[in-house]
């Protein structure tokens, strides 16, 4: 019994192989169909003809070309996928009709093709930007670290404007309960010799605790440490623009704003800190000693623990800040206290907005300004085709009196 089940499975499957292979070839199988049919026929003829002694030449052509075309129809439904040959059939119609008017069919597809190419072209742009995360593992947890001061009128009064200290680097680093790993970072422009020409090159400085938050690896080398001497990382176009890929270039000295720089490592393709692309990436070196409560002039990245939110770092941050105000000396002829009149508070926020800033909005808008667009194309081309209907009256009416349908 289970060989019976396994031969009819089989079967089945062979089935419709066949069938939809016949219906890959309609017309030669329809030919030799049609010849069968014909053979047989006049078979049959030929046995009336020798039983009656005559055959009425009108009576046999007409129930000849009958029969054919019945029989025709029934065994192409049995030869072949019934559906299947409906969508050819209906798919050459249409491209017969769209030729006969290259007028119309130019303006609808080309009407068309502006609204979905449009739209494609946006929302690739809405998927690589908005969609997609940060190019970091699990990028969900980096946070940007900011501040807002209501009370320092003039100087950080807009929510995000104030940034960190690197006495609060120190303070958060070493008294918080949310975070990995943070650290603050800025950018600027070095200048390179010693390679070729001399270049003017983008340039991110990096404190301990920003690479580690963003959790990638470099390609060649090894990470560096912010207390060893003077090191950098290579960012990967600038490596295979100035160096050509040449893997050797671990250990090379640079020469960096006129200082010596040994070259530790390269960083992967598409790397960078935050929304900053970098060519060279340095360690920055604080000493702890002549730190103050200002120099408010450093971003910051950091990794929440997990299981952590947002509100949970907030709340954490805000604890540390007056232990911040009271561990730091201000500068000379500062009194403390002003930094209480500015009343700082967190003002953390998700590490991709930080990145995506204000054009998410723009992007969402364009988005649906277009997708209007495409409705709009939709609409006209029906437009057009409506337009067309009319114009077929005349036709669809001989067809209805001949027993065709539409």
């Amino acid at each position: 019994m289970k060989r019976k089940r396994n031969d009819e499975g089989s079967m089945s499957v062979r089935e419709w192989l066949s069938r939809f292979i016949g219906s890959l070839r309609p017309r030669r199988a329809d030919d030799d169909l049609e010849a069968e049919l014909r053979a047989h026929l006049e078979l049959s003829a030929d046995e009336e003809r020798q039983r009656t002694g005559t055959v009425n030449p009108a009576r046999a052509a007409v129930m000849r070309h009958g029969a054919i075309a019945q029989s025709m129809e029934a065994l192409r439904d049995q030869r072949g996928l019934p559906w299947l040959d409906d969508l050819g059939r209906d798919l050459r119609h249409g491209l017969r009709t769209l030729r006969r008017t290259p007028t119309f069919t130019a303006v609808a597809v080309l009407t068309l093709a502006v609204g979905i190419g449009a739209n494609s072209a946006v929302f690739s742009v809405v998927n690589a930007v908005l969609l997609k995360p940060l190019p970091y593992p699990k990028s969900n947890d980096l946070v940007a670290v900011w501040h807002v001061a209501p009370g320092a009128e003039g100087l950080a009064s807009v929510s995000g404007d104030l940034r960190l200290s690197v006495s609060m680097y120190f303070t958060y680093a070493d008294q918080n309960r949310s975070f990995e790993h943070i650290g603050i970072w800025f950018p600027f422009t070095a200048s390179v010799t010693g390679v070729a020409e001399p270049e003017q090159v983008r340039t991110v400085v990096v404190s301990d605790g920003v690479l580690q938050a963003l959790g990638v690896p470099p390609l060649l080398g090894s990470d560096q440490t912010p207390d060893a001497a003077q090191t950098l990382l290579l960012g990967d176009g600038y490596w295979k623009r100035r160096f050509g890929g040449d893997r050797t270039v671990i250990g090379r000295t640079l020469q960096v704003n006129g200082a010596p720089v040994e070259v530790v490592g390269v960083m992967p393709p598409g790397f960078q800190v935050a929304d900053q692309e970098a060519d060279l990436i340095m360690p920055a070196r604080f000493d702890r000693r002549k730190q103050l409560l200002a120099g408010f002039g450093y971003q910051s990245i950091a990794r929440l623990k997990p299981g952590v939110t947002i509100a949970d770092a907030s709340a954490d941050v805000a604890r540390l800040i007056p232990i911040w105000m009271t561990s730091w000396p201000a500068f000379e002829n500062v009194n403390p206290k002003v930094y209480e009149s500015w009343r700082i508070a967190p003002a953390l926020r998700p590490l991709k907005q930080d990145v995506i800033g204000k054009v998410g909005d723009a992007l969402w808008v364009l988005m649906g300004t277009l997708g209007i667009v495409l409705l709009i194309a939709c609409a006209n081309v029906a437009t057009l085709l409506l337009v067309r209907a009319e114009t077929r009256n005349q036709e669809f009416a001989i067809r209805a009196a001949l027993g065709a349908g539409s």
